[in-house]
């Protein structure tokens, strides 16, 4: 099956520039809108109502920053989980040498081995604390750790810091991909926009051939003719 094609920008300007203008182009297409409906009777009620509230829509829809924001907030609460839980296990270590000196099997069950590579890794710190836990809370272990200074709080927190490093990094990657379903929502409400303003300046170079002062009021863009001159066909796009 084929992939869905992706959605892209009809424009090239700022959302907030392309709605504004949307703003005055539709305000000078009501003032006129006798003229149009003369030559394009599909541009006759409701389609200024329907354009009007598109662009009511487009404008509701938040911006970016702050799908980033969000983002941004999921992934500071991530850095400072993995920071305790890079303290925590360090700390786990510590008490393992004081409890079983020149003992390396013991810091290789604990997981000191996986240490480097899990470190940084949002997926893989979580497994190695739940396995520090697991170990650490062995009679034979917790004993002889809590004797040497670590608390029981301490070892139980190892199970209670994975689980939340799991929940947050779940909550960092639905912020990412909420972020881009909202961009994705954004653009076909912006372009819903656009289609409806750039067939109205399509069809005013027809219907303002003759009037330059009218004729300039539905011009897209500074790199637009300026003066009246051919008369192409509305297609709902434009250039």
């Amino acid at each position: 099956m084929d992939h869905p094609e992706e959605v892209v920008r009809l424009f090239n300007k700022s959302d907030e520039e392309m709605l504004l203008q949307s703003d005055l182009k539709l305000a000078s297409f009501i003032k006129n809108k006798g003229a149009f409906v003369a030559r394009f009777p599909q541009l006759a009620d409701p389609y200024a109502i329907d354009w009007a509230q598109l662009t009511k829509a487009a404008r509701e829809i938040l911006p970016d920053y702050a799908s980033v924001t969000n983002q941004t907030s999921q992934s500071d609460a991530l850095e400072i989980l993995m920071d305790v839980g890079r303290n925590l296990f360090q700390m786990l270590m510590l008490y393992t040498e004081l409890a079983f000196p020149n003992h390396a099997i013991t810091l290789r069950v604990m997981g000191q081995e996986q240490y480097k590579t899990a470190s940084r890794n949002h997926l893989l710190l979580p497994l190695l604390l739940r396995k520090a836990h697991k170990e650490a809370s062995k009679p034979e272990y917790k004993a002889a750790l809590m004797d040497k200074g670590m608390t029981e709080a301490e070892i139980d927190s190892l199970k209670t810091l994975s689980e939340k490093i799991a929940n947050q990094t779940f909550a960092f990657q639905s912020s990412r991909d909420d972020r881009s379903l909202d961009a994705n929502e954004r653009i076909i409400a912006m372009n819903s926009v656009w289609e409806k303003m750039a067939l109205v300046c399509q069809c005013a170079k027809l219907v303002f051939q003759n009037d330059a002062a009218r004729y300039a009021l539905f011009l897209l863009s500074e790199n637009e003719n300026k003066k009246p001159g051919d008369n192409p066909q509305p297609t709902g796009s434009a250039n």
